[in-house]
């Protein structure tokens, strides 16, 4: 199952990169500005923003299993059809609704993970399924670079989405394994949901307003990376999917190296606060510093290196936030994880307009990427300011009194009380 997970968040995150990297040749084919690209790349995000919470609630509600296959074969569909409407508004529309249907995907694994998997093994299982968003870039830069020079932009789509259908048949023999055992052991699940907690608290709001200031630096080059070392370094087609992959294959590496180091960490009894918080200030910290230094540079090989610095940082960041939606709320990981997302997310409809208006009527990439910098350094300050390491006050009376017998493994995590 947990290597399903990681292939889940492969395909979801070349369905979002295709676009990406298709854009230099729509708009060169359809003489579309980067300000109306930008709109393009904000639109997956509008309705990844606007669903991910109801689809939080639907996942808390119908269990992880069925939730994901529908999602998966949502997306998939919509991205196989993209390249049929290339109109602004048409494919602006598809990519709506790919992020519509992805919005299943992040709180389910969240949800599988909350229940199933212990407090000292946590982080290593979700920062080796994230690392599969990172992977997505390793593969889909240099892949989708290929696709486009042999067949043209539009195979790039029909091949992200082909490749998530296949996925679902592999998906559907655990729907029929585990959903009746998850639907007979998921009394809890409809329990009221402490919406004004979960919502309110100072560490819910902290790890919603830091989780905005990741996203911003990460979407601002997950939509415009391509586009910037074509244009800005001179990057060839081939040149522009290794550079683009450098980053993302050492955000993966990282990835993984966050989750075992905070597990170890704990396993060897350090506090929550130095296991979690103590890597997402480093990783968030040393983003932005290398981000700055993007600035000041303009050998391409030298960008390539500083920007692939950042990205591995901020990836020893990434695993912690989710691992925090689950130590300050076992029993609503999933709902917590869907509001901090829908968070981080609204960064991805911010960042590629922002960016694309800065570039287009500013001229200035380095304005860009002076912004993405500043918000790492803010979101650290959130981090320390806000975001506490225990469970969250208010939720201990709804989590006891959901009784969940048949799941050892989560009763387990019920009872953790976190310091």
């Amino acid at each position: 199952m947990v290597f399903l997970c990681f292939l889940s968040n492969i395909l979801c995150f070349l369905d979002r990169i295709n676009i990406s990297i298709a854009a230099p040749f729509m708009m060169e084919a359809f003489g579309w500005s980067k300000a109306e690209m930008g709109v393009i790349f904000s639109a997956f995000f509008a309705g990844y923003v606007l669903f991910m919470i109801p689809c939080g609630v639907a996942v808390d509600r119908l269990g992880a299993y069925r939730s994901m296959a529908a999602g998966m074969v949502w997306g998939s569909l919509f991205t196989c059809i993209t390249p049929f409407f290339p109109r602004i508004g048409s494919i602006s529309l598809c990519r709506f609704l790919v992020g519509m249907g992805q919005g299943f995907n992040f709180p389910a694994i969240n949800h599988w993970i909350a229940r199933h998997v212990g407090v000292s093994d946590r982080a290593k299982v979700q920062g080796f399924t994230l690392s599969g968003i990172m992977l997505a870039s390793v593969i889909g830069f240099p892949a989708g670079s290929w696709i486009i020079r042999m067949w043209g932009w539009p195979a790039v789509f029909y091949v992200s989405g082909a490749a998530g259908l296949v996925w679902t048949l592999f998906w559907l023999p655990a729907v029929r394994v585990f959903s009746l055992s998850e639907r007979e052991t998921s009394g809890y699940a409809r329990k009221p949901i402490p919406w004004k907690a979960l919502l309110a608290h100072p560490s819910a709001l902290g790890l919603s307003l830091s989780y905005f200031c990741h996203g911003y630096a990460g979407y601002l080059f997950m939509a415009w990376l391509p586009t910037y070392l074509m244009q800005v370094h001179g990057f060839s087609l081939t040149g522009m999917g290794i550079g683009a992959a450098l980053p993302a294959l050492a955000s993966s590496i990282f990835m993984n190296l966050s989750g075992w180091l905070s597990d170890s960490f704990v396993k060897r009894g350090r506090t929550q606060e130095f296991s979690r918080k103590g890597i997402l200030y480093l990783g968030m910290g040393g983003s932005g510093v290398f981000l700055l230094g993007m600035i000041w540079v303009e050998n391409p090989y030298a960008a390539v290196c500083l920007l692939t610095l950042s990205s591995a940082s901020m990836a020893l960041s990434t695993p912690i936030y989710w691992m925090l939606c689950v130590d300050i709320a076992p029993r609503h990981a999933v709902i917590l994880s869907s509001i901090m997302n829908t968070s981080g997310n609204i960064a991805g409809v911010v960042a590629p307009l922002l960016t694309g208006w800065m570039v287009s009527f500013l001229n200035d990439w380095n304005t860009a990427i002076a912004v993405g910098a500043a918000f790492t350094f803010i979101g650290v300050g959130i981090a320390f300011k806000m975001i506490g390491s225990s469970e969250i006050e208010g939720l201990q009376e709804t989590q006891s009194a959901s009784n969940h017998p048949a799941d050892d493994s989560a009763q387990g995590v019920e009872g953790n009380q976190l310091e």
